[in-house]
């Protein structure tokens, strides 16, 4: 069960890249990406009440303490990640935003050993070593496609990837502390989510205002089907936490997750899998089986 999870999650996690990729060409400033995440954990609310309501009415509700607090930290993460996620994805190839992102699993391993003590080994490091050099490759295949990165981009790209690796930490963490399921800690991740990037919405913008009717009329079914994809993906990746060890899963996940979303990058995005690509793709794999 924990394969099939990790399989579901990786199938609803390259339709969500692949509708966010498309969606990256609507939006174009940080306000906007703002209000089209905050639309998405609206409707990703609804969707998780109504399984949890479901969830209740067979087998009861529980919460506790454990729950409310990893859901704020799961909320306040995956928003951040959503947001430099998609301002990221306009300014480089795709598939460099991919193995840039694996450095997530290099995130949670650390807090895993700070938090656990669980152990570093010289394979592990050599592992981050590996994948420094690949996300290096994947810089210079990118200026190939899209041109050199700028320092802003840069940024984004490490907020985007140490966002994600404590997303991920978050689910480990209420495996390990929190008897509720994971259908409270969505619907609280979201809620607080929303909250939060309501907050950052109404906030002054030198931008400008601009028309938030007329672009939800132009991407609701967009939104609509990313959010659902979100909701597939982490409670299948959470999931998975429960049949089998995080050192399992995230290597797992980040490595099919490089191969889906080159195939991906390549047949719906026309970006050309050069030899840099290949190598840089190579390397992290290593890198992800070394990790496990």
């Amino acid at each position: 069960m924990g394969y099939i999870s990790i399989l579901i999650a990786l199938l609803a996690g390259t339709a969500k890249g692949y509708m966010g990729k498309r969606l990256s060409n609507t939006v174009t400033t940080h306000r906007q990406s703002v209000f089209v995440n905050m639309v998405r954990m609206v409707i990703c609310i609804f969707i998780s009440a109504a399984v949890l309501a479901v969830e209740a009415w067979s087998s009861g509700f529980y919460m506790d303490g454990a729950a409310w607090g990893l859901g704020v930290l799961a909320g306040v993460t995956v928003s951040l990640f959503m947001v430099t996620w998609m301002l990221t994805v306009r300014r480089g190839a795709f598939m460099l935003i991919s193995v840039a992102q694996m450095f997530g699993v290099v995130v949670t391993l650390v807090c895993s050993f700070i938090v656990f003590r669980d152990p570093i080994t010289p394979w592990q490091l050599l592992a981050i070593a590996i994948l420094t050099v690949a996300v290096l490759i994947m810089v210079s295949y990118s200026a190939g496609i899209k041109g050199r990165l700028s320092i802003g981009s840069v940024i984004l790209l490490i907020v985007c990837g140490v966002s994600s690796g404590l997303y991920d930490f978050s689910l480990k963490l209420f495996t390990h502390y929190s008897e509720a399921s994971i259908s409270t800690l969505n619907l609280i991740s979201y809620f607080v989510a929303a909250i939060a990037l309501l907050t950052v919405f109404l906030l002054p913008s030198e931008g400008g205002k601009f028309d938030a009717g007329k672009m939800l009329r132009s991407t609701l079914i967009t939104i609509a089907i990313m959010s659902v994809c979100l909701f597939i993906n982490s409670y299948f990746k959470a999931l998975a936490n429960d049949y089998l060890l995080p050192a399992q899963v995230y290597p797992i996940y980040q490595a099919g997750g490089l191969i889906f979303s080159a195939v991906m990058a390549a047949v719906f995005f026309q970006e050309k899998i050069t030899l840099r690509c290949v190598i840089g793709m190579a390397l992290a794999f290593v890198a992800i089986l070394l990790l496990k």
